[in-house]
């Protein structure tokens, strides 16, 4: 009698996941909020402050608070793109730096999209600083809400285009490893940006940490459910050996660093 085959369930090592989604988490906040204080600099702006979830900066001219307001948006969408070129054109590359790459992309993408929406929604964040006082205001809300939703759509494309390069695998199994892939790193980046929060000055009521864990919430929330477009026949995935994530120590002791100099130094707040 013939034995039955064992097939080897594909590995998605969860702490491994949960590692790499925090460091780009804890990279792509600190990005934003960086180039809020270089930009305040640069179009000579005092910066008072710089932190993991906030950057402020007194300006004399209603136009510097726009420019300094709408940079960091626009620079995690050219970040997301400069990024999807890389994963598009580097061959050489771990399972694990793959991942990261695409969380990466997708989280700069996400945050420049969300905050239009979000801005357009509840006339608060970054992209409502720049359209205040533009009339008909309720004109430039809209455009922002359409503007966004439409970047969400083309990026979740773009990202799942990529995604489906290299999933591997099939049917149920094939889902199960998606959803953990997407599922994680939401969950992640929220414990991240609430971690964050409990070294911030002002309080983990204050304003600067609920707008930005709602913003998180908010802007990331594909990763919930965008695995339900990845299931269509519109996404073609191809046949090969399933994507894997082993355990690998120097990604988790490289998220205990990041998440350190992140959320517990940068979270304190730099004053200037």
């Amino acid at each position: 009698m013939t034995p039955p085959v064992l097939i080897r369930k594909p590995t998605v090592d969860w702490l491994t996941v949960v590692a790499i989604a925090a460091i780009s988490m804890s990279i792509n906040v600190a990005f934003h909020e960086a180039v809020h204080a270089l930009t305040c600099l640069a179009v000579g702006g005092e910066l008072q402050e710089y932190s993991a979830l906030h950057a402020s900066c007194e300006t004399t001219i209603e136009s510097q608070a726009k420019v300094v307001a709408g940079s960091a948006p626009t620079w995690n969408l050219i970040v997301g793109l400069l990024t999807w070129f890389i994963l598009r054109n580097s061959k050489q590359r771990t399972s694990e730096f793959w991942y990261f790459l695409w969380l990466f992309m997708l989280m700069n993408w996400f945050y420049g999209a969300g905050y239009l929406i979000f801005s357009g929604i509840f006339n608060i964040g970054d992209w409502a600083v720049v359209i205040d006082s533009w009339e008909p205001d309720w004109f430039w809300r809209v455009l922002l809400i359409i503007l966004g939703t439409l970047f969400y759509i083309v990026f979740i494309r773009l990202g799942l285009n990529e995604f489906c390069k290299v999933i591997g695998g099939e049917g149920d199994e094939q889902i199960q490893r998606a959803n953990k892939l997407s599922f994680l790193p939401y969950f992640s980046s929220i414990s991240v940006i609430l971690l964050a929060g409990f070294f911030c000055p002002y309080g983990l009521l204050s304003f600067h940490v609920t707008a930005s864990l709602f913003g998180v919430i908010g802007a990331l929330s594909p990763f919930l459910w965008m695995m339900r477009w990845f299931r269509t026949a519109k996404f073609v995935k191809l046949v090969k050996e399933p994507f894997e994530i082993h355990r690998k120590w120097h990604w988790l002791v490289a998220a205990v660093i990041v998440v350190f100099i992140y959320a517990c130094m940068l979270g304190r707040t730099l004053y200037f």
